[in-house]
């Protein structure tokens, strides 16, 4: 053993080794010590520090192999001992880590009394800028288990939500800085999409119940690093150190805000719970809720149970499983009253505790506004009252991006739809890359701007931000039919489905659109799905009562819609509408209009009589059409009593229902007006086919209007759109035919 080390020392491996070291540690205390100073990456230490580590050996084992010559590098065993220049070489080694040493030692001085007073000034520089703006990037999952994608995702929206309470301080919302999610991007190019002035970054590795956070708050101009730091905790501390961290990070920006005085940055920031567990529950149940699709949602709404069970005064908790419920409404899992009914407890709850809870506020103001829309219309007191409580609500959460969805919403469905679109703008100042309200921006444009191009680029942003959302991809094949582009459509809507399989109502949607371009077989396969996933959901069975209404089979009509109708089924996309006309129009066709009326009388009593005042938008409806069925008997004066008194509401609850054509057209048929009912109808029908998908359902299918297809101008414009309608199945048969032929 002795003779190995005399042999390492002879070929100087243990001097290499030890000069190996030093410089090592030269490097890292370099690292140390200029990185901060230079606002360079602090966590870059790691790799350098593994590159070194790999090196030791190497070095070595070139020491043992290899020898310093005045010639050159040589082998040790093509080298004459006798002649061997080893100890010279040991002593310039010797001389070479004395020289480190003495650099080493002098650059700590020098950082110690020199850089650290510099850097003072540099400091105060920094403190007496003005910041106030963030974005929270996403925290990057280092745990290696994709299962663990939820702690890190959830630890990036609890900061968002704790510096969002933060006075002036405006934070980039939440689906804007998950767009930038697993994406190598510059600092400075995400800070410029978001317009913010500084970032906060970090990543997240756990192990069994430890933890390790790294953050580090960095201004995005010039990419210097305001503060940085790396935590090593147990899971049970998750709390003290996103306080930690969203209290160091305020009061970075504070104390530039504020003019150099303290804030207490801690004042409501931090979350309602401190239990792990239900933390870790609600974390799961934004992950999924986020996702927002029919098998996410259910789940979602399950996590946030269980954070409550485990923590009953859990207020974010609350709020975001009122808010699953809200999704669920949209998407269909619930009806709008079933909703409201779990909604309005859980948010009262919340608002006890707080009662300038500005999310939670805007939640029940836009449940009040679709209330008053139904029963009142969109400029009823009440309607004006609930839009009013909203923005009250947006001033107390300027930075939530759902409340100017929600005002956008209120706007485009009271026919203000420039307004619309400037409250959409308004919600992506703060988020920028909100799929959702991209998507609502082509909504509005498709429909009353009739802007079908500027729709399609809006629908296409939200896809590029939320590739996979099925709301985004559906809304894109309507864009494409209203530009007459049908087998496209088609696709988009098969992508959607694709997407969120469990969703019963995009199946019953391609069904209704395949049995009016005369695909009956292929409606029949979607209706049968869609019935084997939710064969009782408003969708489904409005899909069922198309079905025979556009083959004329009024008896099986009849008896659906009456079905429908005693259930008294959600008017969730119409469906409620549809089984009003469904059953009335075949009841005339079926020469039983007599019995409309007592039918209408066991669902809504005193319904038929002249001074009736309708209760709500679907009470109105069915008097509408209940006209029809008087027409349709000869009883003009009663049915124009009712006529008349309808027509006032309307204009002053819904002053813009004039605007449309084919409802003007049945008034007009009502009134015995027929010629004006062909003016009417001609416009109507003018319009492309993409934007008119219902014509022959309108005209060919509902009783009180067959009569308008006698006229020579209208039965030529049918024709028309016959042969239309002909073409884009043919066009949508070859689409399927091939997705068929290559899937063999």
């Amino acid at each position: 053993m002795s003779g190995f080390i005399a042999e390492l020392r002879r070929r100087n491996v243990l001097r290499v080794g030890t000069a190996y070291l030093v410089v090592g540690w030269l490097i890292l205390q370099f690292v140390d010590v200029v990185f901060p100073i230079l606002g360079l990456d602090e966590s870059l230490g790691r790799p350098i520090l593994a590159v070194l580590l790999v090196g030791l050996p190497i070095a070595l084992i070139l020491a043992w192999v290899f020898e310093l010559t005045p010639e050159g590098i040589k082998k040790e065993k093509d080298i004459d001992r006798s002649k061997s220049d080893a100890m010279r070489t040991g002593h310039v080694l010797d001389r070479t880590i004395i020289v480190i040493l003495i650099f080493a030692v002098g650059l700590l001085l020098v950082d110690k009394f020199i850089l650290q007073q510099e850097t003072e000034p540099q400091q105060q520089l920094v403190e007496t800028r003005t910041f106030n703006s963030i974005a929270v990037l996403p925290f990057v999952n280092l745990s290696g288990k994709d299962e663990d994608e939820y702690f890190s995702d959830g630890l990036t929206e609890t900061l968002l939500h704790m510096l969002a309470q933060v006075p002036d301080l405006n934070v980039a919302a939440r689906t804007s800085v998950f767009s930038f999610k697993d994406k190598e991007i510059d600092i400075r190019k995400i800070a410029e999409s978001l317009g913010v002035e500084t970032v906060l970054e970090g990543s997240v590795q756990r192990s069994g119940n430890t933890v390790r956070i790294t953050a580090q708050l960095i201004e995005a101009e010039d990419g210097f690093h305001l503060w940085s730091r790396t935590f090593d905790r147990d899971f049970d501390d998750i709390f003290l150190v996103q306080d930690e961290i969203a209290t160091s990070v305020a009061d970075a920006l504070q104390l530039t805000l504020q003019g150099g005085a303290t804030a207490d940055a801690e004042h409501g920031m931090s979350l309602a719970t401190k239990d792990a567990q239900a933390y870790e529950k609600y974390l799961q149940g934004l992950e999924q809720k986020n996702i927002a699709s029919y098998g996410s949602l259910p789940q979602a709404e399950g996590f946030f149970k269980e954070a409550l069970a485990l923590d009953p005064d859990f207020s974010e908790a609350k709020v975001e499983l009122a808010v699953t419920y809200r999704l669920q409404a949209e998407t269909g899992i619930l009806s709008a009253e079933e909703a409201e009914q779990k909604i309005r407890p859980l948010i009262d709850q919340v608002l006890d505790v707080n009662a300038e809870n500005g999310r939670a506020l805007g939640l029940l103001a836009s449940i009040d506004w679709l209330n008053a829309v139904q029963m009142y219309g969109p400029v009823s007191d009440q309607s004006l009252q609930a839009e009013a409580d909203l923005k009250s609500a947006i001033d107390l959460a300027p930075n939530d991006p759902d409340l100017y969805f929600a005002m956008s919403l209120v706007a485009q469905i009271s026919n203000r739809s420039e307004e619309s679109l400037e409250w959409i703008d308004k919600g992506l100042s703060c988020d920028p890359l909100s799929a959702r309200l991209h998507l609502q921006r082509g909504r509005v444009l498709l429909g009353a701007l009739e802007r079908p191009e500027d729709a399609e680029e809006a629908f296409a942003k939200g896809r590029e931000i939320s590739p996979e959302w099925t709301a985004v991809n559906f809304e894109s094949g309507n864009v494409a039919f209203a530009q007459s582009r049908f087998a496209d459509g088609i696709s988009w809507y098969q992508r959607a489905m694709a997407l969120d399989p469990q969703d019963h109502e995009l199946p019953s949607i391609i069904s209704s659109l395949y049995y009016r371009f005369g695909l009956n077989d292929e409606g029949n396969e979607m209706l049968r799905r869609a019935q084997a996933l939710a064969p009782q959901e408003p969708r489904t069975r409005r899909a069922e009562l198309e079905m025979h209404l556009q083959a004329d089979n009024y008896e099986r009509a009849a008896i659906l819609a009456e079905e429908m109708l005693r259930d008294d089924i959600e008017n969730r996309a119409g469906t409620f509408y549809v089984a009003v006309i469904g059953y009335v129009s075949s009841m005339i066709d079926l020469g039983r209009a007599n019995a409309v009326a007592d039918f209408f009388e066991s669902l809504k009593p005193g319904i038929s009589g002249t001074g009736y005042a309708p209760p709500g938008a679907n009470e109105a409806f069915m008097q509408f059409v209940l006209v029809q069925a008087l027409v349709s008997m000869g009883s003009f004066e009663s049915a124009n009593e009712i006529l008349d008194s309808l027509i006032a509401f309307a204009d002053i609850a819904i002053p813009a229902w004039r605007d449309n054509d084919y409802v003007m057209a049945t008034v007009a048929m009502a009134q015995g007006d027929q010629e004006t009912a062909v003016e009417y109808a001609l416009k109507d029908l003018s319009e492309p086919l993409g934007t008119q998908l219902n014509w022959s359902f309108n005209y060919q299918h509902v009783a009180w209007m067959k009569p308008l297809l006698r006229d020579e101008q209208i039965a030529k414009r049918v024709a028309e759109l016959e042969a239309e309608t002909q073409a884009a199945g043919d066009e949508i048969r070859v689409l399927l035919a091939g997705q068929q032929s290559g899937s063999r």
